[in-house]
């Protein structure tokens, strides 16, 4: 099932790619759809550090200029979008409060989510790593989330995630070789970084530091049930 979406977005983003036309990123602007205050899942320690070594080799095939995603320290899986961009979040802010309530009700009765980094892919406008469940907690946190927030969930009321997946490099120029970056993700298609055990939910900000986007985290929820 996830083999075949990703599959498929390989397909789409290699004929684009080829094509010529790669979907470039710009940094965000208030009430933007793009870098939305969002939900998600980071990796351990040791294994945001395999994230960020694929991500430099990457770079290294893409060409410098695009935005390392994949670094360590903002490399993440996405549970849900919330709302638009922010540039600016204050303290004690009512939605994020509401957000982080409905975190912890939706958090009570899910464990760590574990996920299995099976392989790379491709859209138009980035090179993905692959993640597949290792059992349903992931689906369970993110219904179970949708539940909580009730109205508050309307950005995604009408969209399916059914791929979990880590970015690793966003492009911001047309690619000075394209086939060069098709072939590359293409040899990694099902390339094993192993499993990771996420243990805590983070309600996230992006910001543009001026080379590539990076997190703020407003508050994190550990996922500590076990059924």
């Amino acid at each position: 099932m996830y083999a075949a979406r990703f599959n498929s977005l390989f397909e789409q983003g290699r004929e684009a790619i080829l094509a010529g036309a790669v979907q470039c990123q710009v940094p965000p602007v208030d009430g933007g759809s793009r870098w939305v205050m969002s939900v998600v899942l980071r990796p351990d320690a040791a294994t945001a550090r395999r994230i960020e070594d694929v991500t430099r080799n990457a770079m290294a095939v893409a060409g410098a200029g695009h935005w390392p995603t994949g670094k360590a320290d903002s490399s993440h899986f996405t549970l849900r979008a919330l709302e638009n961009h922010r540039v600016s979040v204050p303290d004690g802010d009512a939605r994020v409060a509401r957000y982080i309530a409905a975190l912890r009700k939706a958090t009570s009765t899910v464990g760590p989510v574990r996920l299995t980094l099976s392989g790379l892919t491709l859209t138009p406008g980035c090179v993905m790593l692959c993640a597949e469940p290792g059992d349903d907690a992931v689906e369970r946190l993110y219904d179970a989330y949708g539940d909580a927030l009730a109205e508050d969930g309307w950005l995604e009321a009408g969209f399916d995630r059914n791929i979990w997946y880590s970015t690793l490099l966003h492009f911001t120029s047309p690619l000075a070789n394209p086939q060069a970056v098709v072939q590359w993700v293409g040899d990694r298609r099902h390339l094993a970084l192993g499993e990771v055990e996420c243990r805590h939910a983070e309600l996230v900000v992006y910001r543009f530091n001026g080379s590539r986007m990076v997190m703020e985290t407003l508050d994190a929820v550990p996922l500590s049930h076990r059924p």
